[in-house]
């Protein structure tokens, strides 16, 4: 739904209107023409009022975009594990032994500490 500036602001509504008996009135131009009014508190933007129609296609829209989205993610980690698993990666037992130590000697280190 694209709305002109004019159009836009035709559909500023102070929130004493509500009590000033307009409410009926907007209330029914939100539900028969889908139009979306913008509620002012101390000129302020403080609330949308849309029909019950165009909050469940915005539900429906985001629940997709939500969607779209986790698939993405998934294909962006998806893509960092296959790059991970072609790159020259080495076992433990050869990161132990680059770094000066044996497996024996990282085992009997391991069995003298305690955790509590």
């Amino acid at each position: 739904m694209k709305t002109t500036l004019l159009e836009l602001t035709e559909r500023l509504v102070p929130i004493s209107d509500f009590s000033q008996g307009k409410a009926g009135k907007i209330f029914s131009d939100v539900a028969e023409n889908d139009h979306e009014y913008i509620v002012l508190k101390n000129n302020q933007p403080t609330a949308v009022l849309l029909s019950v129609k165009e909050y469940r296609n915005t539900q429906k829209k985001l629940a997709r975009l939500e969607e779209l989205l986790e698939k993405i993610e998934n294909i962006r980690l998806l893509k960092l594990a296959e790059n991970r698993a072609n790159d020259n990666t080495s076992s433990f037992e050869s990161f132990v032994q680059e770094q000066g130590f044996s497996m024996e000697e990282l085992e009997e280190v391991s069995e003298s500490v305690e955790f509590e």
